[in-house]
């Protein structure tokens, strides 16, 4: 029960941070190169899950994430590309953080923002990496 409970709090979070996308969508914020601005995606869509610090709300804190993709994939590309299909189609085998943090925190609705806001939140993700950030125990 109290899993499915998370699952149902995760959904009605995730469908307004999916309706605030919308609006972030209308009103784009872009660097000077027209790229959109990763952190402006992240405060519209993701923070209402994603902390950037512990404690976690909803879902694991981005130092955490940023932590992990820069150990797993040593480079920004792949780690991006690796994000971007994990937002796209949430599944357990891609989930960067394993099935405890599976079991936690379930897995995130698939996001449909555009494929260049996407590549944009997790190319700010990536930069967000602390490399003092100590990873051990958090997703129990």
């Amino acid at each position: 029960m109290k899993r499915l409970s998370r699952t149902l709090t995760g959904v009605l979070l995730a469908c307004s941070a999916i309706a605030a996308g919308s609006a972030a969508s209308r009103a784009e914020t872009s660097t000077d190169a027209g790229t959109p601005d990763g952190k402006t995606i992240y405060t519209a869509n993701c923070s209402v899950c994603h902390t950037m610090q512990p404690p976690a709300k909803t879902a694991p804190p981005i130092s955490g994430l940023a932590s992990r993709y820069r150990t797993v994939y040593g480079n920004k590309a792949d780690a991006v590309n690796a994000m971007v299909s994990f937002m796209k189609k949430p599944d357990a085998t891609k989930a960067i953080l394993g099935q405890q943090a599976v079991n936690r925190f379930g897995l995130m609705p698939a996001m449909t923002l555009p494929d260049r806001q996407l590549e944009a939140v997790s190319g700010w993700l990536w930069d967000q990496y602390d490399p003092n950030f100590d990873t051990r125990g958090n997703c129990k």
